[in-house]
């Protein structure tokens, strides 16, 4: 069965439930998504869209043809959608593949944040990932994962403190782990930051840890790219951002369990403000960082002395 759509984005638009399901779910500038096929259909578009596409096969065939390229596509050979071309794909019946898509100017500001310079505009990628090691098999792995919180309503992309760096995750382990004019230029050694620009991304963590912060905004906040940020911190405080971040939000939480009323507070609503979904390494991080339990900082009472 043969159905043609406008873009890829208007895929599944008027499609029998008979046909296909597709899921989506936006997180800022990027788009994650999956098809399920229940019979074998193709599609034929006249242009990509506005948006920068990649998809990932999950189970089952699914072949495409872009830029005079076809492939089948694998978890080691991955096609790259750019707008302003055609695209042709066939799904076979029992078939699921992933989508991700990258908003107008997302790709072009995310790589300026890594390098820490401007960038041309609209730059092109290979049309196909290698993703059989490396950097390109971890970003499919990521792919994967976000992938079965689709549907969900209190999975990891239902909480905007982890929704948000984990779509910047997807945007930079693209650029990272794809091919284009700029790759060596990201593989190349990168400087630190100055520790006044370290000063000011603490500054901005510790006045607005309950904010959606990615590496991205803490970045341009400082005034230096990612990379050199990233390089920073780990020479300057030994972690991370965003595992800074983190470490922030878990004083802050600690916090309220100590000030709180234990006659209304929970740990669960506590720790789940402060971006912490996962209650057994929450509770395990506060443990080891404090020397008592979450449920004993609340009810105000301690385990052993900290150092």
């Amino acid at each position: 069965m043969l159905f043609r759509s406008s873009t890829i984005a208007a895929i599944g638009a008027g499609f029998g439930p008979d046909t296909s399901q597709h899921r989506r779910i936006q997180v800022g500038s990027v788009v994650i998504g999956d098809v399920s096929s229940f019979r074998e259909w193709a599609v034929e578009c006249d242009d990509v869209g506005s948006d920068l596409f990649v998809h990932l096969p999950v189970s089952g065939k699914f072949e495409s043809r872009h830029r005079g390229v076809e492939v089948v596509a694998s978890r080691s050979s991955v096609p790259v959608y750019r707008p302003g071309s055609g695209f042709g794909a066939r799904w076979e019946a029992g078939s699921r593949s992933s989508c991700v898509g990258f908003a107008p100017g997302a790709v072009d500001a995310g790589l300026a944040g890594l390098l820490g310079d401007d960038v041309s505009a609209g730059m092109s990628f290979d049309p196909v990932m290698d993703t059989t090691g490396g950097l390109g098999r971890a970003w499919t792995d990521l792919v994967l994962l976000l992938g079965q919180q689709l549907g969900t309503t209190d999975g990891l992309l239902a909480e905007p403190l982890i929704a948000a760096p984990l779509a910047e995750s997807l945007l930079n382990g693209f650029l990272l782990s794809s091919s284009h004019a700029h790759s060596e230029a990201l593989a190349a050694p990168v400087t630190a930051a100055r520790p006044v620009a370290i000063r000011m991304a603490v500054d901005l963590i510790e006045a607005e840890p309950q904010a959606p912060l990615t590496v991205e905004r803490i970045a341009a906040y400082a005034g230096v790219g990612v990379r050199t940020l990233q390089s920073g911190f780990r020479k300057h405080l030994g972690m991370s951002p965003m595992a800074f971040v983190r470490s922030v939000r878990l004083q802050r939480a600690h916090e309220e369990l100590r000030a709180a009323d234990p006659s209304t507070a929970t740990v669960a609503a506590t720790a789940h403000r402060w971006g912490f979904r996962h209650m057994g390494r929450f509770a395990a991080a506060h443990e080891a960082r404090y020397g008592e339990t979450p449920v004993m900082a609340l009810r105000g009472r301690r385990l052993r002395p900290t150092a």
